[in-house]
């Protein structure tokens, strides 16, 4: 089993540490994955134009209406495949 070593500087900010054996494209995708979870990009959108308040409200609302309807669907569909199984073609219930 291989020993992770632990880098104090990477838990500060977003630093990426070149470990022991890898390559550079293996260190770009880590700071890239780093970058991306952090969230500065989406917060430089957002403030690079003034939002009124009531505008945002209402995107936020609308947004968090897109996620139920997507999990809603998710179930629907978790719903047709699990009666899909209960039965066989004739209709009759499986057990």
């Amino acid at each position: 089993m291989k020993q992770q070593t632990y880098y104090p500087e990477e838990h500060s900010g977003i630093c990426v540490v070149k470990r022991p054996d890898e390559s550079v494209e293996d260190l770009i995708k880590r700071f890239r994955k780093k970058f991306s979870k952090s969230g500065l990009v989406k917060e430089l959108k957002e403030r690079t134009y003034y939002e009124k308040p009531s505008v945002k409200k209402r995107r936020k609302r609308m947004q968090s209406i897109r996620l139920i309807e997507r999990e809603q669907s998710k179930m629907d569909k978790m719903r047709k495949k699990q009666f899909k199984n209960k039965f066989d073609k004739k209709g009759d219930e499986l057990e």
